[in-house]
């Protein structure tokens, strides 16, 4: 479907803000459907609910010119909210963007690889998606099974024995011990086996999983990954260092190719025969060149790696880059979008649509009254819903975007992928825009305007910079004008920086958790590690290296802080 504006432009003849609000007003419909229609309590009060009553509800003018909104609770839910997504997927952009370009200078190449599995509309969708990335291990009740640091363990998809398969990983060296008939001890060495990741450099990867779903074939899991090679190592991926780069040969970077293909497709048949993907294609001029649909791998590599170094380490004086660097820019920038922007892409006309595209159809037929047939995607209401039950079931708690473990450490980066994080990307955004002036409402004043959908109304007036009219709007609506009160720009600062405090905090006091949890399970593998006869030294000497460097991890954010 073409949309229109009010002035009759389509899509093309807008400019880039233009086109921007018209997506952000998007997302806002998708979550107001979403708060409607979803099981998640967190989903239902996105944008609802008031995160302080006391400070209440501020809308302001950014001094770029648009609508910001303080002091609401956001569920983060980036499989399911097309607002928090959007925020999340642009942090999260940015963050793999800048490792893909340090890679890159550093001398390493990159692989964006696509992997995904045969499906159609009788597919479970809960169950392929365990299929593809695991589910919890449950014992003979129905119980989580704990590992020895009291998470609970996992049963492996086909993505994480991806990762783990000998063939790939290689085998360490291993000694086997045995006593003879005369009491005496005899050993053998099975020697250490290097796998395809030591001979392409493999460092780590990022994977980024989304979902579309068609009218002919169902729901359409797969993955998006960019994959960092071309290192040497010292150690393993995960907690080893680089120490140098090179040129993974042309043979070494098909024979990886070729084993993935084989590999992922026949993962997926010993799970289920249906799933397996094709190896090969006869489609004339198909992408996927003859070799089938469930694996596809592009390599990029850097033109010129000192130009790269330069750009990234010297502060800019407003020349624009060089071609070269330019090359490096859009290639990063066009994989990092590619694997992780998942909730600006939309479906193939009403053939296929992404699961927010359900929310926005919702929306057309049910808000807006939209003729079917003009509105986007396709379904019934009573199918629309169905299908969204299904993907909320099959994608709670999952991972959409997840670094292997040392990657960031490879790119100097710092961070992690958990939930935190994710919301950090969609508070901070508004937290540290500067603000020009708005209003501050309370929570009920807010509530009057959210339950009649007149908030891109009250944006509106707020960024005409007629905030006194808010209060009148609100009367309109059945409210109390009383309850809103215009908001000096020094003061929407103060409100700033203390929402920034309380976030910053939270951040810092999860990282303690995670690391406090990291520890305990190092801990609990070395002790149960140890034999039997081992002395009572030997415990406390491990115990006394977990308080160690438990003391040193916590000295290093107050070092930078400081």
């Amino acid at each position: 479907m073409t949309e229109f504006s009010k002035s009759g432009q389509t899509d093309s003849d807008l400019t880039r803000e233009e086109k921007s609000a018209r997506a952000a007003i998007r997302r806002w419909q998708g979550r107001k459907v979403l708060n409607r229609t979803s099981k998640i309590d967190a989903c239902q009060g996105c944008g609802v609910r008031i995160l302080d009553p006391e400070t209440g509800v501020i809308v302001a003018r950014s001094s770029r010119g648009y609508a910001v909104t303080i002091g609401l609770v956001r569920c983060g839910r980036i499989w399911f909210c097309p607002e928090c997504s959007a925020a999340i997927r642009r942090g999260r952009t940015e963050e793999l963007k800048t490792g893909a370009l340090r890679w890159l200078a550093q001398g390493g190449i990159l692989a964006v690889v696509v992997l995904t599995a045969r499906h159609n509309r009788t597919t479970d969708l809960a169950r392929l998606a365990a299929g593809l990335w695991g589910e919890p291990k449950l014992d003979a009740k129905g119980e989580p099974v704990l590992d020895r640091s009291g998470k609970p363990r996992r049963v492996p998809g086909a993505y994480q024995r991806m990762l783990t398969d000998s063939a790939f990983y290689g085998r360490p060296e291993a000694v086997s011990w045995w006593q003879r008939k005369d009491g005496s001890f005899g050993h053998s060495v099975r020697p250490a086996e290097d796998g395809h990741r030591h001979r392409i450099g493999y460092a780590g990867m990022v994977r980024a999983s989304e979902v579309t779903r068609s009218q002919a074939n169902g729901y359409h899991p797969h993955m998006n990954c960019l994959v960092f090679l071309g290192a040497t190592l010292d150690g393993t991926p995960a907690k080893g260092t680089v120490t140098g780069y090179f040129e993974p040969t042309a043979e070494d970077l098909e024979a990886w190719e070729t084993w993935l293909r084989n590999f992922w497709t026949e993962t997926l048949r010993k799970m289920d025969p249906s799933w397996a993907p094709s190896k090969e294609c006869f489609e004339r001029d198909c992408k996927c060149e003859g070799k089938g649909h469930g694996v596809m791998v592009k390599f990029i590599r850097s033109p010129d790696d000192k130009a790269l170094i330069e750009y990234l380490t010297k502060v800019q004086d407003g020349k624009p880059p060089a071609d070269s660097v330019r090359a490096d820019l859009d290639a990063a920038g066009g994989a990092a979008m590619e694997t992780v922007r998942a909730d600006s892409k939309t479906g193939r006309g009403r053939k296929s649509m992404t699961p927010f595209q359900i929310l926005y159809r919702l929306w057309d037929l049910e808000v807006q009254g939209t003729d079917p047939r003009q509105a986007e995607g396709y379904g019934r209401p009573d199918q629309l819903r169905a299908w969204w039950a299904e993907y909320e079931e099959a994608f709670a708690g999952r991972r959409a975007i997840e670094w292997t473990r040392g990657l960031r450490g490879h790119v100097h980066l710092v961070g992690d992928d958990s939930d935190e994080t994710n919301l950090q990307f969609v508070y901070e955004g508004a937290a540290k825009e500067p603000l020009t002036g708005g209003v501050v409402m309370t929570g009920d004043a807010y509530g009057t305007v959210e339950r009649t959908d007149a908030e891109k109304e009250m944006e509106a007036v707020v960024v005409g910079e007629f905030y006194d009219s808010v209060g009148d709007m609100v009367g309109q609506l059945g409210g109390r004008a009383d309850h809103v009160r215009v908001a000096t720009a020094e003061e929407l600062a103060n409100i700033q920086a203390a929402m920034l405090e309380r976030l910053q905090s939270k951040a810092e006091k999860r990282r303690a958790e995670v690391l406090m949890l990291r520890l305990r399970g190092e801990l609990a593998d070395a002790l149960a590690a140890l034999p039997d006869d081992a002395p009572p030294a030997a415990a406390e000497a491990l115990q006394q290296d977990f308080f160690r460097k438990l003391i040193a991890a916590q000295k290093k954010p107050a070092a930078a802080a400081n």
